[in-house]
């Protein structure tokens, strides 16, 4: 006679989410599977039962972000919680490890484990789970269960934004020498095109008008399956109802041709925002990346975006302090920065991760030279992005209105320029009521630093 399945009572969990938007996306569906197993999904970790924090391991101080966080959401069971759960790319990466040095945590779910999270966390409320570790660390992401995810429990949206993510892929294929991704999320996999456009659809019937296509290579979208090309998938996203703006982040800048600037500037709902990784402008840095491009090669991307669009948003990110570079090699970055007028910089200290092939190159750059190298960059970032800004006074943007400041007592938002939670803002007055999801257009009176004020302009 089969034993009767364990009961295992609803429990108030809150999920706590470190890193990229991807992993914000994974812990939506997390929700949804929790809510589906019918536990309570809410938002204060201080009011919940269990509390599962998806983390990072991208870099080294992203897993040292991961553990302080941990350790200091572990002191509220000293009040209340019954439990602590890790997920998510750390968890991947280094299970074993954390379950020794971390014996405040219950529980570490693999992504294997994924499926089981309901019941993993209700056995963890109840004090019943038999092992911490559960699902099978070091195995890679499996995309497939998104979508099976999705089918069976749509995801839960945290807070009220009137944008969300989406995820149009998984893994990456393109070997840079210093990214952990591919260990961790495996080889790149495209989502299905109506897969995609019926979740788009779902998020904008229920109110949500700008999406954010993400994955780790948003430009080979499609050339894994046959499905198509990116611009096949932008076309599926014209005309669906309620949807404004989306606009593609992870843009491999080897892959922006000019075919592609045109069909991103030529759609109706695609903003002209163009997420470029870059990561370093010197040739043979670029090379020990295993990346393409070098200078002259972006300045002509950046130019012939410039020169259809002289507003368009540009965005890039660069490592400071790959094996091999040199101080002139750091000042050519510098120089580029000045020179480019890009419009958000994003600068990273390069860091020595364990199974990446740059691990164990020759020529490893002084920790602190790196740092140092970082921080020139930085500054000449802040100052670039302060003057693009700067001079985007008098100009006027559509502007979505996302929230009340009441300390402020101005509205903020972002217009096609701004993507979210990485970029700046925008803050506004209006002498009209304004509603969170409205579109207005905003005159752009000052600046500060990379943000941007002004008013809505009253028709007329």
């Amino acid at each position: 006679m089969r034993a009767p399945a364990e009961v295992v009572a609803p429990a108030k969990v809150a999920i706590v989410t470190l890193g990229c938007p991807k992993n914000a996306i994974d812990s939506e569906g997390l929700g949804g599977l929790l809510a589906a197993g019918g536990h309570d999904v809410i938002e204060s970790p201080e009011d919940a039962d269990v509390v599962l924090v998806n983390t990072c391991g991208f870099i080294d101080p992203a897993r040292r972000e991961t553990v302080e966080e941990v350790l200091d959401l572990a002191e509220l069971k000293d009040v209340a919680l019954k439990g602590l759960i890790m997920t998510g790319c750390l968890v991947a990466r280094a299970a074993d490890d954390l379950a020794d040095s971390l014996p405040e945590v219950d529980a570490f779910v693999d992504f294997a484990a994924y499926g089981r999270v309901a019941d993993i966390v209700g056995q963890v409320a109840n004090g019943t789970l038999a092992e911490r570790i559960q699902g099978d660390p070091g195995t890679r992401f499996d995309p497939a269960w998104w979508d099976a995810t999705i089918a069976a429990s749509p995801r839960i949206r945290f807070g009220r934004a009137p944008w969300a993510y989406v995820k149009i892929a998984e893994g990456c294929d393109r070997g840079c020498t210093f990214c952990a991704i591919p260990l961790m999320r495996g080889k790149f996999v495209s989502r299905a095109p109506e897969t995609i456009v019926e979740e788009i659809r779902h998020l904008a019937s229920q109110g949500i008008s700008e999406i954010s296509l993400v994955s780790q290579d948003s430009v080979m979208w499609g050339r894994d399956t046959g499905a198509g090309e990116l611009k096949g998938l932008i076309t599926k996203l014209e005309g669906i109802d309620g949807l404004k703006r989306v606009r593609l982040m992870y843009l491999h800048p080897q892959g922006v041709t000019v075919e592609l600037i045109d069909t991103m500037l030529e759609s109706e709902v695609v903003v002209p925002y163009f997420d470029l990784s870059l990561q370093h402008v010197a040739p043979s840095v670029l090379k020990g990346m295993g990346r393409w491009g070098g200078r002259d090669r972006f300045e002509k991307m950046i130019g012939r975006i410039r020169a259809a669009d002289s507003l368009a948003g540009v965005r890039s990110t660069f490592i400071m302090g790959f094996p091999g570079e040199t101080d002139a090699d750091a000042r050519e970055v510098r120089s580029f920065i000045e020179d480019s007028e890009l419009d958000w910089i994003g600068v990273f200290t390069y860091s020595r991760e364990e199974g990446t092939r740059s691990h164990d190159m020759d020529a490893q750059v002084d920790p602190s030279a790196a740092r140092e190298r970082s921080e020139m960059v930085s500054v000449a970032a802040e100052n670039a992005m302060g003057r693009r800004a700067s001079s985007l006074i008098g100009h006027r943007f559509e502007v979505l209105a996302e929230r009340y400041d009441i300390d402020e007592k101005a509205w903020i938002g972002r217009s096609q320029r701004e993507a979210p939670e990485v970029d700046g803002e925008i803050s506004f007055e209006s002498t009209q009521p304004v509603s969170v999801g409205d579109y207005l257009e905003v005159e752009i009176t000052g600046a500060n630093g990379a943000d941007l004020s002004g008013a809505v302009t009253l028709p007329g």
